[in-house]
């Protein structure tokens, strides 16, 4: 067989018949083009390429290189450089069948991709995008050579880094924008969203360039008239959720006044009974999410009688589907990060109890059960800030509880975080909490449990300062949470500078238990308070941080000897009362030192 293919390729009087007889032989069976590969023959049609029978060489070539056998034997005889030479002159017709082969030799095939780029291939590409573009609708002839230009420049660019940076060196982005606008061939539109995606990834510069170009509308238009087609919209949704793009309040705000999230809550709802759709419908609910995140949207959001995404939200959380209950908690996390908002949220029947509900459900996988728990537990965290939220969310505290200490670090630091902002201002969920000995050990027990996790070894401190700052608690429970040794890690607290709210807490606390205490409270606290004061005095520590730190020194110096001073506290008063910026820690300073001058 291939013998017989080298004869005739021979003969140019017949070669036109031949060529449609090759043609039909790898058409029916792609397979069968690994027999005629011989050398001879991919030489011979690589020189076609460069003759008036390019448009069928090509065309032979493209379907060959369907089969990955055949791929590799045509990039390593070479056949790519010709049909990047042909790219650049090629008649339409031409050009589609060029692109159609380079396009499949590049499937999955990086070592092609590179022959392309090293070929002048990401310039040829984008000079013919270029002179091709259209500028107003597309015609259906323009969409069919549009259509293998854009797969063949879309295939080269998939994970190929440094093909991506070629073709914005060489400013495609405005190109493609023209067949963002004006095309109206669908695999066109998915393609060309599809290659801006991979160039947004590569950063801030890139989508500063894409916010310029209006890309955010014009990606939201197509979504709003493409809503029956899914490829176009999932690479449209891709697009919009970029990172880069949906982290910026101006894009979040575009997005909002476009209209699209109407658009968005009606995909997540058509998509919910399809499980095909899974993946529009996770895109869709990550973009609807990063937006209400927005505070200014929310309130906007909020008050969107028309949108009513409270309700939405609330119907996600009470469906079936494990995903879109996360997505409800988390919209109702983000509407609640105002008072007024959670003091209105909390009076919508049932909301409480959905998120409980949300908490309580059994889930298919640990991660989807720490993603959504999560985000039940930050819904619920950020309406218990709100005062008027507190009594609506106390009566599950025993449900919040036993996430304090569960398994999966994730909730523990979401839950610590729900139940200190519901202790705040709440004495008597304080006293609760506080009298559960072996609850309080725990939570010491998380900080050495979970070292490496910042939010718990920021959050447990915090929670332990709330239980003793607003409870009523008699000496004798006082001393109980002391053995369990809470106070090195409020003490932990006043040492964070860069956190000054923290170092007021945890001073607080400690001034707090001296009150409760009495002579007890300064007998604890004696052997390690002042070296913690010392590092409250010197002049870079907040002023309000200084003074409640005088204040600890105030309290407990009483009976301190100069020899007793190991922390050069009495050199920080010496200093301290000759200042001249900071007279409040001033005037302290002088009284501490003439009351009791370590002597």
């Amino acid at each position: 067989m291939p013998e017989v293919h080298h004869q005739l390729l021979r003969r140019p009087s017949i070669i036109d018949q031949h060529l449609a007889a090759l043609l039909l032989t790898v058409s029916i069976e792609v397979e069968a083009g690994s027999e005629l590969l011989t050398d001879e023959i991919v030489q011979r049609l690589a020189g076609l390429l460069t003759s008036s029978r390019a448009e069928q060489a090509a065309e032979i070539i493209a379907e060959m290189a369907k089969a990955e056998e055949n791929r590799i034997v045509l990039i390593q005889q070479q056949v790519i450089p010709p049909l990047v030479s042909m790219v650049k002159v090629a008649t339409p017709s031409q050009l589609r069948q060029a692109c159609r082969a380079i396009g499949n030799m590049c499937f999955e095939s990086q070592s092609g991709r590179d022959i392309v780029l090293a070929e002048g291939g990401i310039s040829a590409l984008i000079n013919r995008l270029e002179e091709l573009r259209p500028s107003e609708p597309s015609t259906k002839s323009q969409n069919e050579v549009h259509y293998m230009l854009c797969g063949s420049f879309h295939t080269i660019c998939m994970d190929h880094e440094e093909v991506q940076k070629e073709a914005m060196r060489l400013n495609a982005l405005p190109v493609l924008m023209d067949y963002l606008k004006h095309s109206t061939d669908g695999g066109v539109l998915r393609f060309v969203l599809n290659i801006i995606n991979t160039f947004l990834d590569h950063g801030e510069e890139v989508a500063e360039k894409a916010i310029a170009l209006n890309l955010v509308c014009v990606t939201s238009d197509i979504l709003k008239s493409r809503k029956d087609d899914d490829t176009v919209k999932e690479a449209a949704l891709d697009v919009l959720g970029n990172f880069n793009l949906l982290e910026k309040p101006l894009i979040q705000m575009q997005l909002y006044q476009s209209g699209i999230l109407n658009h968005i809550v009606e995909i997540i709802n058509t998509s919910l009974d399809e499980t095909d759709n899974f993946a529009i419908e996770r895109i869709a609910s990550e973009i609807l999410v990063l937006v209400v995140s927005h505070d200014g949207i929310a309130q906007l959001v909020f008050e969107d009688r028309e949108l009513d995404l409270t309700k939405e939200a609330m119907s996600w959380m009470k469906g079936y589907q494990e995903h879109l209950k996360g997505t409800g908690a988390l919209v109702i996390g983000n509407l609640a990060t105002s008072d007024l908002r959670s003091s209105l949220l909390v009076e919508e029947p049932g909301l409480v109890d959905n998120l409980v509900n949300v908490l309580n459900c059994d889930y298919s996988s640990d991660e989807m059960l720490i993603k959504v728990k999560h985000a039940a537990l930050s819904a619920l965290r950020n309406l218990s800030i709100c005062e008027s939220a507190k009594p609506k969310i106390v009566p599950h505290l025993e449900t919040l509880l036993q996430y304090v200490t569960c398994d999966k670090p994730m909730l523990v630091f979401k839950s610590v975080g729900c139940v200190r902002s519901l202790t705040r201002g709440n004495a008597q969920v304080a006293q609760t909490i506080a009298s559960n000995i072996e609850l309080v050990q725990g939570l010491v027990e998380l900080v050495d449990k979970y070292k490496y996790h910042n939010g718990i070894q920021g959050e447990v401190p915090r929670l332990l300062c709330t239980l003793i700052v607003e409870g009523n608690h008699p000496p004798a429970l006082l001393l109980k949470m002391i053995e369990c040794k809470v106070i090195p890690l409020i003490l932990h607290l006043t040492t964070t500078k860069e956190f000054p709210q923290l170092q007021v807490e945890g001073w607080l606390t400690i001034q707090k238990v001296i009150h409760t205490l009495g002579d007890k409270g300064e007998c604890v606290l004696r052997d390690d308070i002042l070296k913690f004061c010392e590092g409250s005095l010197d002049d870079q520590t907040n002023p309000n941080v200084r003074i409640l730190a005088l204040n600890i020194i105030r309290l407990v110096s009483i009976g301190i000897t100069k020899d007793h001073d190991l922390y050069d506290i009495a050199d920080h008063l010496d200093r301290i009362s000759l200042s001249t910026t900071d007279l409040p820690a001033k005037q302290l300073a002088t009284e501490i030192k003439q009351s009791h001058p370590f002597n």
